[in-house]
């Protein structure tokens, strides 16, 4: 559509309080979309907003008497008269014959040319801080369903979520991430209604290509994401087969309580610190009580345990003696949850040292749900572990494509790169890392051994020295190994040495 001219204004309201909208959500909301949309329709469109300057900062307001006169200019001159719609009807047909062919084919494409997908965060329009972690938790259920389809590369969340609260343009996300689409949207809960309002935009173009909104009682909102990703589905031209339907609508009444405790064991699953992993084995906990018939609290668990060993001093077997009973629960419950055959691979890799049982979990993963980021990555892992170099590689590589934004998925590539002896490439990868993360310690250890490789001790003596105060926090090293590495630094810079 064309831009805009902004409507004429009318005179303010004379109850002024009732006609004013004070802020971009109050705004969004009257218009019944989000926040981002408003801003590109003020941009481009002309959307009547005005602003107020402070000595510091400004602020912005809208009159509803304005946006309703821009609504009827913007509808008006989005319908074309009766005489355009003759001439266009008559243009179609002359050309239709010749269109025929392409759009058979644009439109029974299996992804519609959308090779790559991703879910951005769902804006938070409940007044209620509290609330962002249902938000967050809604917009991770709807990417896991999406990445369940056998069609586009979905981008992981941890990926998605650095778009959290920044308001970049969608071609902008759409080239970082490298995708053609985008589905952005807001979120709203009042009691135990949940509102959901979502739009897929074309990531090239900004186009907007299908826009819908979802109100449903909370204890049915795994049922609301299961038909949001049907419907996007639908809209980029994706075959669901019936099975995959069978799927989708594989879901259950939940219990609300148990749901909000998931999602909060997901969110501090996913920090990984000694601390927050902690708090997501007691919210696993009291979601199993609360519903025991939910086996995602189930395999959450699981993969707490299976990470506690890493970062606590809690003992590998008795970690994994937990995840397994957690992960067996998980598997009775659900037998084709892809988050408990994940954590049945580690718990055949890294406790029973079974290879080959491992390797079958994570095939079975991924048949599940192809788009799993962390089962690419751990399968990476064990393939570099049995020497398949080339398919570790291609493993991470995969990972990576699904969570560009993942500094974990990062290190694991260099790490399989550098035990696939391509050191150069595995240092890109973990300056890549650092980047990212710079508290990433390990990357620093790790590159120590890298450059050790090649033969190059002071810059593998600098690696080490750079990510030294870290390492001593993050895994414990004795603190007088601090200025041990000085003097060694020291000793290779007075004899001039370089590396060899």
């Amino acid at each position: 559509m064309a831009n805009l001219a902004p409507a004429p204004r009318a005179a303010p309201h004379p109850q002024i309080g009732e006609d004013r909208l004070d802020s971009w959500k109050e705004i969004a909301a009257y218009l019944k979309r989000d926040v981002r949309t408003v801003q590109r329709w003020e941009e481009g469109e002309g959307l009547p907003v005005h602003r107020q300057r402070h000595e510091k900062q400004g602020s912005v307001y809208a009159y509803r008497t304005e946006i309703d006169q821009w609504r009827a200019q913007r509808r008006k001159t989005a319908a074309p008269s009766k005489k355009l719609f003759l001439w266009y009807s008559l243009a179609i047909l002359i050309v239709g014959i010749g269109l025929f062919a392409v759009n058979i084919w644009r439109y029974t494409a299996p992804t519609g040319n959308i090779q790559a997908i991703a879910v951005l965060p769902l804006e938070n329009l409940s007044g209620d801080t509290s609330q962002e972690y249902l938000a967050d938790g809604i917009t991770d259920e709807i990417t896991t369903a999406l990445a369940m389809l056998s069609g586009p590369k979905v981008i992981s969340r941890t990926s998605a979520m650095q778009y959290k609260g920044k308001h970049k343009s969608i071609p902008e996300i759409a080239r970082e991430l490298n995708v053609g689409a985008v589905v952005e949207g807001s979120f709203q809960r009042s009691g135990d209604r949940v509102r959901v309002r979502v739009q897929l935009i074309r990531g090239s173009t900004d186009q907007h290509l299908w826009a819908d909104e979802y109100d449903r009682n909370i204890t049915d909102v795994l049922g609301l994401e299961a038909d949001i990703a049907q419907d996007i589905a639908e809209h980029i031209h994706l075959q669901v087969t019936g099975k995959q339907r069978q799927d989708l609508a594989r879901v259950h009444a939940i219990n609300p309580q148990a749901f909000q405790d998931y999602l909060q064991g997901r969110h501090y699953w996913a920090l990984r610190t000694k601390e927050s992993l902690t708090k997501a084995v007691e919210y696993f906990k009291d979601a199993i009580q609360e519903d025991p018939n939910d086996a995602r609290s189930y395999a959450g668990l699981a993969h707490c345990y299976l990470v506690l060993p890493f970062l606590t001093d809690m003992s590998f077997d008795a970690a994994f003696a937990k995840a397994k009973e957690s992960d067996a629960s998980a598997l009775i419950v659900d037998p084709a949850l892809p988050e408990a055959h994940l954590a049945n691979a580690e718990i055949f890799l890294y406790h029973d040292w079974n290879f080959a049982g491992a390797e079958i979990e994570f095939r079975r993963t991924l048949d599940l749900n192809p788009n799993y980021s962390t089962a690419h990555q751990w399968y990476g892992e064990l393939l570099s572990i049995v020497g398949r170099h080339t398919d570790a590689i291609r493993e991470e590589q995969t990972a990576l494509a699904l969570d560009p934004l993942s500094a974990i998925v990062h290190h694991e590539l260099a790490g399989v790169l550098r035990d696939a002896g391509r050191y150069d490439d595995s240092l890109v990868q973990y300056r890549n890392t650092l980047q990212i993360a710079p508290e990433f310690y390990a990357s620093y250890q790790e590159m120590f051994w890298a450059l050790r490789r090649q033969g190059k001790l002071a810059e593998s003596i600098q690696a080490l020295q750079s990510g030294a105060t870290g390492l001593v926090h993050a895994y414990k090293i004795n603190p007088a190994i601090i200025p041990a590495i000085n003097r060694l630094q020291s000793a290779y810079s007075d004899e001039g040495r370089t590396g060899y």
